[in-house]
C-alpha cells in the first residue's frame, strides 16, 4: 500500500536522519553480497532485509553503514514500548542480515520492478526464501511515479520502502530530526519499514480514524479529509480494532506468529506455495458442474490416500462451473508433500484426476 512522503511543517533548518543516525551507537549487522542470505539463526517465519541499488542510487550503503539496523533498531523499541513485542528479523549469528542486490534500472509504482527484484533474491537463495518477508530498502533518487515513499502488498511478503526520494514541494522520504524526536528516536524511513511490513502481513488499505497511526496513509485517507498530524507522536491501533487486537483492515496481527516471543496463534499468509505445520493449508480450489464430491489425495510411498473430501457450494465466479470446492488439510510434519485432487465418475462424467504438485511444508 502507498504511504506518502513526509512534508516539513516547522521551519528552520532542515537536518536529515542521516545526521541524527550518525550520533547513535552502531548496531551489529552482517552484509552478504550480492544478495546470498547468510545462514539462519532460526527456523520459521522471519523478515530478510535486502539492501537495493538501483541505477539512480545516490551511494549511500545503508546496509553497510550500519542505517537499515539502526532503523531496525528504531522500530524495534517502538513497537517493544507500544505493545510490549518485537518482530522477527533474519539474523546471522546474532547480527541483522542484511542481502545485497544491484537492479539494472529504476522502480517505479506502476511497474513490475517489485517484482523483478523479489524473483532475483528467490533465485539467489531457492532453498531459503521460503516463509520469510521481504523488506527492501531502495537506495534510488529518481521519482517512483508518484510522491510515494514506499508500498507492500498484503499477503505478498514483500515491502519495500525509498529513503533517498525528494519532491517539488521540498519534502523528502528521510526524514526530518524534529519528526524523530517527537517520536523519541522512531525516525520516518524506521516507520515507513514498519508500516510497509505490517502491510505485508495482510492489512489492506489504511486506518484513518487516528491522525497519528502508524498505517495512517494514501489514499484513503486524503480522500477522507483526514490529514496526518505530523506533530504528535505515531500511535498503533489505539482502539486495538483495526490491525492488533481486531481484523477491520484484513488481519489482526496479534493472531500471527510473527513475534520474537513465539506468541501468536498461525503463521502469516505468504504467496510462496507453502504451508505451516499445524495450520489449515488450503491446497486446491476447484469447480465442477456437479454438487459431488471431490477428495484431496496425498501420496504415501506409490499410493494416492485420500485425506480430505468435500462437497460443492454454489460458486460465484464468472466463467465457471456451477460449484466451488475447496480442499484443504493440516499438516502435522514438515517436508515436501506431492498432492492432488480426484473426482469420482458418477453417471453423467467420469473421474477426474488432477495433476500432480509438490506443497513445502515449513515449521
Amino acid at each position: 500500500m502507498k504511504q506518502r512522503r513526509i512534508v516539513k511543517v516547522l521551519s528552520g533548518v532542515v537536518v536529515t536522519l542521516s545526521m541524527v543516525v550518525a550520533l547513535l551507537p552502531s548496531p551489529a549487522l552482517a552484509v552478504q553480497d550480492p544478495g546470498i542470505t547468510l545462514p539462519d539463526d532460526k527456523t520459521g517465519h522471519q523478515i530478510q532485509l535486502v539492501y537495493v541499488e538501483t541505477s539512480s542510487a545516490a551511494g549511500s550503503n545503508y546496509d553497510t553503514s550500519g542505517q537499515i539496523a539502526a532503523w531496525v533498531d528504531q522500530l524495534q523499541a517502538w513497537l517493544q514500548k507500544q505493545i510490549g513485542k518485537e518482530l522477527i528479523f533474519d539474523t546471522y549469528q546474532g547480527k541483522i542480515d542484511i542481502a545485497y542486490l544491484k537492479f539494472n534500472g529504476n522502480l517505479s509504482y506502476e511497474g513490475n520492478g517489485h517484482k523483478e527484484l523479489i524473483q532475483m533474491y528467490r533465485k539467489l537463495n531457492p532453498n531459503t526464501y521460503h516463509g520469510k518477508t521481504l523488506a527492501f530498502v531502495i537506495d534510488q533518487v529518481r521519482p517512483v511515479g508518484e510522491t510515494l515513499c514506499g508500498w507492500g502488498g498484503p499477503n505478498e511478503g514483500y515491502g519495500l520502502i525509498f529513503p533517498n526520494l525528494t519532491f517539488s514541494d521540498g519534502s523528502e522520504c528521510i526524514g526530518y530530526d524534529s519528526t524523530t524526536k517527537i517520536n523519541s528516536g522512531f525516525s520516518f524511513p524506521a516507520k515507513s519499514l514498519l508500516h510497509e511490513i505490517i502491510h505485508s502481513y495482510g492489512v489492506e488499505g489504511h486506518v484513518c480514524v487516528d491522525t497519528t497511526d502508524l498505517m495512517h496513509g494514501s489514499p484513503e485517507c486524503e480522500e477522507a479529509g483526514v490529514v496526518q498530524d505530523s506533530q504528535k507522536p505515531v500511535t498503533f491501533d489505539l482502539s486495538e480494532r483495526f490491525y492488533f487486537g481486531g481484523n477491520r483492515t484484513g488481519v489482526d496481527l496479534r493472531t500471527l506468529r510473527i513475534w520474537s516471543d513465539g506468541s501468536g496463534l498461525r503463521r502469516p499468509d505468504l504467496d510462496q506455495g507453502i504451508c505451516w505445520v499445524g495450520q489449515r493449508c488450503v491446497l486446491s480450489e476447484t469447480t465442477f458442474p456437479v454438487q459431488g464430491t471431490v477428495q484431496l489425495q496425498l501420496k504415501s510411498g506409490k499410493k494416492w490416500i485420500v485425506v480430505n473430501s468435500v462437497r460443492g457450494v454454489i460458486a460465484n465466479c464468472k466463467g465457471c462451473f456451477k460449484y466451488l470446492f475447496e480442499n484443504s488439510y493440516s499438516f502435522q510434519k514438515s517436508g515436501n508433500f506431492q498432492y492432488r485432487i480426484f473426482s469420482p465418475a458418477d453417471k453423467k462424467y467420469r473421474a477426474y484426476v488432477g495433476p500432480t504438485k509438490v506443497i513445502k511444508v515449513l515449521d
